[in-house]
C-alpha cells in the first residue's frame, strides 16, 4: 500500500464530488448497469443447466463453463461501452477499489458507487430469481428440489478445493482482471485514449471464468458474489451452502488484488526515461571540460568545433564544393 497510500496522502484526492447532481447521476447509471451485468451473468448458470460444483463435474457440466464465460464477459465489454463514458463503467466494487488507489476517484465517490453497485447485484440477481422461479433446481438427498434454481449462479468453492485454493484461485483471477483494465484503461501510453480498452476487459474476463468456474465458480467481484447469495437466503435458499466458511475468499481475493494491481501498475509506470533525459544534460554542464568522454560529447564536441571553423574561413563562391560546410550549415 505504499506507493499507492503515498501518492494519496502527496497528491490529495480528486475533487469529484463538488457537483453533487454528477455524482447522483454516475452512481444511478453504476446501479443500472451493475443490475444488469448481474442479471445477464446470473440468468447464463441458470439457463444452461446442471450445477457445476459437485466434485470434479461430469462432461455435460463442462461444457457449461464457455457459455456462462462468455455472458459475463460479452456482458462487462458491451455495458462498458454504454457507460464507459460516464463512470468509467466499473460495475465492481473492487474495480472501484483499484480507481481510489490510482487516484481516479475519491473515497466518497467509491462510497455512492458501492452502494449503488451492491444494491444494483441484489435486483439483478431477484430479476433472474423472478424469471425462472417455476424451474425445478437440482434435487436434494431427500427427493426435493432447491430453490431457487442452481443457486441462482451464486458463487460456491468446490468441495475438493481447500479455502487456500479457493482465496489464492480468486486473489490471482481477480489481478489477472484488474491488471487488463489498469493497463488498458488506465495507462496513456498505451490504448487508453481510444475506443478499444473494454474489448480486453472483456476477454480477460472471459479467461478468468473459464479458469475459475469449475473451482470457486469465479467471484472477481464482491457484488457478483453479494447478490445472488442474498438472494438465495431471501428466496427461503441453502443460505449455508452460498454463505459457507469460505464466503470471505470472494471478498478478500478482490479486494488485496485492487491494492496488488495498484502498487504493481503505479511501479510499471514510473517514468524512468524522463528521470534520465533531464539530469543528463545538467551532469555534463557541471562536469564542463572534465565531462565523460562518451559518444555524444565527442559528436557535440566536434559539431562545435566544426561550426566555430566554418565561422572563420572566408566566403566561399557557391560553385565550390565544399560539402563540409553546407552540413555544418544545415545542422546549424
Amino acid at each position: 500500500m505504499v506507493l499507492a497510500l503515498l501518492g494519496i496522502l502527496k497528491h490529495g484526492q480528486p475533487n469529484d464530488t463538488f457537483n453533487t447532481k454528477r455524482l447522483f447521476r454516475d452512481a444511478f447509471v453504476e446501479f443500472v448497469a451493475t443490475t444488469l451485468f448481474i442479471f445477464s451473468g446470473t440468468l447464463s448458470a441458470s439457463s444452461t443447466g446442471k450445477k457445476l460444483a459437485l466434485g470434479q463435474g461430469a462432461a455435460e457440466d463442462v461444457g457449461r463453463v464457455l457459455p456462462i464465460a462468455m455472458a459475463f464477459g460479452i456482458s462487462i465489454m458491451t455495458l462498458a461501452y454504454s457507460i464507459g463514458h460516464l463512470t468509467g463503467g466499473h460495475m465492481n466494487p473492487a474495480v472501484s477499489l483499484l480507481m481510489f488507489f490510482r487516484r481516479q476517484m475519491s473515497a466518497t465517490k467509491m462510497i455512492f458507487y458501492w452502494i449503488a453497485q451492491f444494491v444494483g447485484a441484489i435486483l439483478g440477481a431477484s430479476l433472474t430469481w423472478g424469471c425462472v422461479s417455476s424451474l425445478a433446481g437440482d434435487p436434494v438427498l431427500n427427493g426435493e428440489f432447491k430453490r431457487p434454481p442452481f443457486h441462482l449462479g451464486a458463487n460456491t468453492l468446490d468441495p475438493t478445493m481447500t479455502a487456500g485454493n479457493g482465496f489464492l484461485l480468486e486473489f490471482m483471477g481477480s489481478v489477472v482482471f484488474f491488471f487488463v483494465i489498469a493497463q488498458t484503461a488506465l495507462d496513456k501510453r498505451g490504448i487508453a485514449d481510444s475506443m478499444f480498452p473494454a474489448i480486453p476487459i472483456g476477454f480477460s474476463l472471459v479467461v478468468v471464468h473459464i479458469c475459475l468456474i469449475p473451482f470457486t465458480g469465479c467471484g472477481v467481484n464482491p457484488a457478483r458474489t453479494f447478490g445472488p447469495s442474498i438472494v438465495v437466503c431471501m428466496a427461503g435458499g441453502d443460505c449455508e451452502a452460498v454463505m459457507g466458511d469460505a464466503y470471505w475468499i470472494y471478498w478478500i481475493g478482490p479486494f488485496l488484488a485492487s491494492w496488488a494491481v495498484a502498487e504493481l501498475t503505479l511501479i510499471m509506470e514510473m517514468d524512468v526515461d524522463g528521470v534520465e533525459a533531464a539530469t543528463a544534460p545538467k551532469e555534463i554542464e557541471s562536469a564542463g571540460e572534465d565531462a565523460p568522454n562518451t559518444d555524444l560529447a565527442k559528436e557535440e564536441q566536434e559539431l562545435m568545433k566544426e561550426v566555430a571553423n566554418t565561422a572563420e574561413e572566408p566566403e566561399i563562391s557557391p560553385d565550390e564544393e565544399q560539402p563540409g560546410v553546407q552540413a555544418s550549415t544545415l545542422s546549424a
